[in-house]
């Protein structure tokens, strides 16, 4: 063999061997590359799968500027409270709209719905704010003023078991139907209830007080500053 065909056959060898020295790295670095894929894929599905786990909790509250009452925006599940305490909340504000409002049209309707709440001590003392000059007929006039209540604050706490405690600031609006003139007053309420639900009821009175919901203690006071 000739020195030229020994060159050239070592050349392509050479060659050949570089051929597959590129391959290699070719194969090599779509190896590593789809790992990194692969990985990167695994991360963002990790992160994916995470991200329902790690919440952030904002609270939004808003005030009415009219009745200056502050409230909080978001659903009652979102903040963790029991339909038992939302319940409570709603029917202590329903028996002080019913207590502390005026229609003398409905009085009688109300006047009776809210002795189905009353224990038998806060309703001796309910009846008695009926009688003489101080009762609501008299000091509305009958028919002359209508009263209405908006809950400002309506807060709940528990008492001396089995009570529990809501303490409420209340604002009432008072108008004359003549005029159409309106004063308003704002009143502090504390209040104490429990639940009798074996408490004997007829069918007419279980449909206004379903649960048993009785006040044990009532108390009213005035605001002398106002709003």
């Amino acid at each position: 063999m000739s020195d030229i065909q020994n060159i050239v056959n070592v050349s392509r060898s050479f060659e050949s061997i570089l051929l597959e020295k590129e391959e290699r790295s070719r194969k090599t670095a779509w190896r590593v590359a789809a790992a990194g894929l692969i990985l990167a894929a695994m991360a963002i599905a990790a992160i994916i799968i995470l991200l329902p786990l790690k919440t952030t909790e904002t609270e939004l509250w808003s005030v009415d500027k009219q009745t200056g009452r502050y409230e909080y925006m978001t659903r009652v599940k979102e903040r963790d409270i029991s339909s038992e305490k939302a319940l409570a909340h709603s029917l202590a504000a329903h028996y002080v709209r019913l207590r502390e409002g005026y229609n003398y049209f409905s009085l009688q309707r109300d006047y009776d719905d809210v002795q189905l709440f009353n224990s038998d001590s806060v309703n001796r003392d309910y009846l008695d704010g009926f009688n003489g000059d101080q009762a609501p007929d008299v000091i509305f006039n009958k028919a002359e003023y209508v009263v209405d209540i908006a809950i400002i604050s309506n807060v709940h706490a528990p008492a001396t078991g089995p009570d529990n405690l809501a303490t409420m600031r209340i604002k009432r609006t008072i108008r004359r139907i003549a005029d159409n003139s309106v004063k308003t007053d704002v009143w502090n309420i504390r209040l104490t209830y429990r639940y009798v639900p074996h408490r004997q009821l007829t069918d007419s009175q279980r449909e206004v007080n379903p649960l048993g919901f009785i006040v044990t203690s009532y108390q009213r006071d005035k605001e002398l500053r106002g709003e």
